[in-house]
């Protein structure tokens, strides 16, 4: 018995011994990053790509979504088809089985179905399909539709979107001379000789930076163009993008990759192009160029130094993120992320879909953002990746994916997934303004211009505030603090997202409160007497401010700057700077008159941290971008390693319930040249952001409410024209009532418009009443030329001046424009720098509108 005892223990200690050896073995494989059964690297993309066929080039690749999206919101590329509406596509299936293709044909909005058909003549090879479509006879020339190709995949049902026009003839838009034009271009960039007959194109003067190659456009000179002295020893076939389509104008987006020998080293650079031509019967105008070269960092010995981690040439702004003594670094780099720790002298690389073993076209699509949200002192990172999602888990989707990268474990753990029924590129502007995760867990975004708190820990989300983005809003630079203020002008509510408490400024009695910013963390508001407020020629009022405030979180008063007799009309903060426009009162009081600015500098020096981003001149490579980092890199002990992600059971995703009314609280989105998108609650921000950058304007239904150029040569309303010169009785009424009949008229409707007007209704309300299918659009302080896209939809744009009367401007030529003055009696042209010179002097009140149809 005894014997068997002994026996027993000594089982039981070989046993726990082989247990304890076990654990060993799986925390020692865990911490050096090996696959444990826990995790497991990404997943390779899965879905395939659908490209159009233009002769012989393919265009516009399209990628697949495996959940629902909304239609609205689906920009994408466009092609135009001609007079027998037939396109020719190819599937790359990457070498897996689709199945049960078809097509569908819906209105811009995505609303209604115009066709739905099955796809059953292709030719098919082991990794791709290709054939041709026939639209059918059910749409109309000149509208943009959408086109969605529907297959079965492994991975379920995929839909691809896209734009098309049916432009009824062949010409097709000059889709094909354009086309040859920017890939004739981008080419003979490669080869200097070749380069000289594209010259011409070129703008070159002071507004070009000639001392980088991460951005170039049309104002560099003919040898930046041509990538200097660099030595590139190959550049593979561009991946093109038809971005926008029109009669005289095209833009176009090539994405590609070029390989530099920097001495017995070669370097690979992800390149985009951007081009913006006019096509007219005699020549090709090239509008617009930019060329943005960024390196594709690799963790090599040859791009760690002994202080410095080399991005090469890049952009600058990169995002980096520290822990509070420098210690822990995190960056992200090309739409990777990477975290480095001083203290175990360890370079990993959490994040990114696209690296050695995936790296395609699926892979590399940037339609999607990283986000450092915290990193501490033993290396954690929490991050969020928002967009859409090319391979893993939610392949095919798009939304916010947050993530916690555990450095002792070396692995990546999804917390949390808000799927988003929004395009990429909306879904990532609204995390550019706002991303944060506080100490308790809580993620905060921006989702539709609401405010949004996400527990990572229970998984559940609510809203913190509501159509934030239709009224006034700020956050500070940190994004830890946000900022609104009252619809009544009021007060103001400031948020601490840290510890989730809510503080209030009330106005004085008889006094309004105005939100004006935030300079570092300090919040900036003025405050107006309500005596001050005066209005404008479109009746908008303006808030003269009698005093502006500079508080801290705690909300001590640091600044209180009141002028005598000077009233604060808005500022500019840029960076320690804030600079300050104001007005002082006419000698009736009745209006403002501008008067020379002020600036207030902030003295506090601003921490720039341990670790920072600089830039360093290198000859031939003229500048290159580095971090250069708090302590020394022991190069030759460092460790890079590459995180698998945590495998877990059943789901994290979190649903966010967004909800908007368009008509009575509508969007405006601006589409730049590059596919970013920026969301204003008014047009008129919009249209001046889209005046400036290049691009377009679009409205909730996906429709365009403006465009850059476009412009016929000419063109005139000739209707009102006729009207106006029949009209009357027109010098004896108001000139803001003639203007408002007749764009009324214009569109069959009958008003007492004198009536109205002396009964205290407004333009704007009186447009907005009467006319039930259009979208009236206040487009104050946009120039003259932005109207010019108006009138050559042939719809009027009415201008108010400073002494309250009002002009239509009917129409334009290249050297005039044609204006209705009610004062005159005349409808009469005007040269256009004159036009421009009247309507800058009277502050550039326009009124105008789109029809919603």
């Amino acid at each position: 018995m005894r014997e068997r005892s002994v026996k027993i223990t000594i089982l039981k200690t070989v046993y726990a011994i082989l247990v304890f050896v076990l654990a060993l073995f799986v925390i020692s494989k865990l911490s050096n990053g090996d696959n444990a059964d826990m995790t497991a690297k990404m997943p390779s993309a899965t879905l395939p790509i659908v490209t159009l066929i233009n002769g012989d080039q393919e265009v516009n690749p399209m990628h697949g979504y495996l959940s629902d999206v909304d239609v609205n919101y689906q920009r994408g590329a466009v092609f135009p088809i001609g007079q027998d509406r037939t396109l020719s596509y190819k599937i790359n299936t990457f070498g897996e089985t689709v199945w049960d293709i078809s097509f569908e044909v819906r209105t811009i909005d995505g609303k209604g179905l115009v066709e739905n058909t099955a796809i059953t003549d292709y030719v098919e090879s082991s990794d791709a399909i290709t054939g041709t479509i026939q639209i059918k006879d059910l749409i109309t020339p000149g509208n943009e539709y959408v086109l969605v190709f529907i297959m079965e995949t492994n991975s379920g049902k995929a839909k691809y979107y896209t734009r098309f026009v049916w432009t009824e003839d062949d010409s097709r838009y000059n889709l094909d001379e354009e086309l040859s034009f920017v890939l004739g271009f981008s080419k003979a960039t490669f080869n200097k000789t070749e380069a000289k007959e594209y010259s011409k194109y070129l703008e070159s003067n002071s507004e070009g930076d000639n001392t980088t190659f991460s951005n170039v456009n049309i104002h560099s000179s003919f040898n930046q163009v041509t990538w200097g002295d660099l030595n590139i020893t190959k550049h593979t076939a561009p991946d093109v993008y038809v971005t926008d389509l029109h009669g005289q104008t095209g833009s176009f987006e090539l994405q590609y990759r070029v390989t530099l020998k920097d001495s017995s080293v070669t370097k690979t650079y992800n390149v985009c192009e951007y081009f913006r031509v006019r096509f007219t019967s005699d020549r090709i105008y090239l509008l617009n160029y930019e060329r943005t070269m960024d390196y594709i960092f690799d963790s090599g010995s040859y791009s760690i130094g002994s202080n410095t981690i080399n991005l090469g040439i890049s952009d600058p702004d990169i995002e980096l993120v520290e822990s509070s003594s420098g210690t822990a670094f995190a960056f992200v780099s090309q739409n990777r992320l990477y975290s480095f720790n001083h203290a175990e002298n360890k370079l990993a690389y959490l994040f990114g879909f696209y690296d050695t073993d995936n790296d395609d076209i699926r892979t590399r699509w940037n339609r999607h953002v990283i986000k450092i949200l915290n990193v501490d002192e033993a290396g954690n990172v929490k991050f969020a990746v928002a967009g859409y999602m090319n391979r893993g888990l939610h392949e095919g989707r798009v939304g916010i994916a947050v993530y916690d990268y555990n450095a002792s474990l070396n692995a990546v753990e999804e917390e949390a997934f808000i799927e988003s029924t929004r395009s990429a590129e909306i879904l990532t502007s609204y995390i550019d303004e706002l991303a944060y995760v506080s100490n308790s867990n809580i993620f905060y975004c921006m989702l539709d211009q609401n405010i949004y708190e996400i527990d990572l820990i229970d998984k559940e989300a609510k809203s913190v505030v509501d159509d934030i983005g239709a009224g006034q809003y700020k956050i500070s630079d940190s994004k830890r603090v946000i900022a609104w203020q009252s619809s009544d002008l009021k007060s103001l509510h400031v948020m601490n997202l840290n510890t989730r408490a809510v503080s209030e400024i009330e106005a004085e009695k008889g006094d309004f409160i105005i939100l004006l910013g935030f300079m570092g963390e300090d919040l900036i508001y003025g405050v107006v007497h309500s005596d001050d407020v005066l209005s404008d020629q479109m009746g908008n009022p303006i808030y003269a401010m009698y005093s502006l405030r500079i508080v801290d979180v705690e909300g001590n008063v640091l600044e209180n700057y009141s002028p005598d007799g000077i009233y604060i009309t808005g500022i500019t903060i840029n960076d320690n700077q804030l600079k300050i426009s104001r007005v002082v009162k006419n000698e009736e009081g009745t209006e403002y008159e501008s008067t020379y600015d002020d600036q207030i500098m902030n003295t506090l020096e601003v921490h720039g941290g341990s670790n920072v981003v600089t830039v360093a001149s290198v000859d031939v490579f003229e500048k290159i971008v580095q971090i250069t980092t708090k302590n020394e890199i022991k190069t030759k002990q460092l460790r890079v390693l590459t995180p698998y992600q945590t495998l877990f059971e059943g789901d994290r995703n979190v649903v966010v319930d967004i909800e908007r009314n368009p008509d009575s609280n509508p969007f405006y989105y601006v589409y730049d040249l590059d596919g970013d998108v920026r969301v204003y609650s008014d047009p008129s921000s919009a249209v001046l952001d889209a005046y400036n950058a290049p691009g377009v304007v679009m409205g909730d239904n996906n429709r365009y409410v403006w465009v850059k150029g476009n412009l016929s040569r000419s063109n005139q309303i000739m209707a009102i024209t006729r009207n106006a010169e029949s009209y009357d009785n027109m010098t004896s009424n108001s000139s803001v009532a003639v203007c408002l009949d007749l764009i009324l008229q214009f569109n069959g409707t009958n008003r007492d418009v004198e009536g109205m007007l002396e009964s205290g209704a407004g333009a704007m309300n009186i447009l907005q009443s009467s006319l039930a299918e259009a979208k009236v659009l206040d487009l104050d302080k946009c120039p003259l030329s932005a109207m010019l896209y108006y009138v050559n939809q042939d719809i009027p744009v009415m201008a108010l001046l400073n002494n309250g009367d009002a002009m239509l401007i009917l129409g334009f030529n290249e050297l005039n424009t044609v204006l209705l003055d009610p004062k005159t009696g005349q409808v009469y042209k005007c040269g256009m720098n004159d036009s421009e010179e009247l309507f800058e002097n009277n502050g550039n009140h326009f009124i105008t509108y789109i029809t919603e149809d």
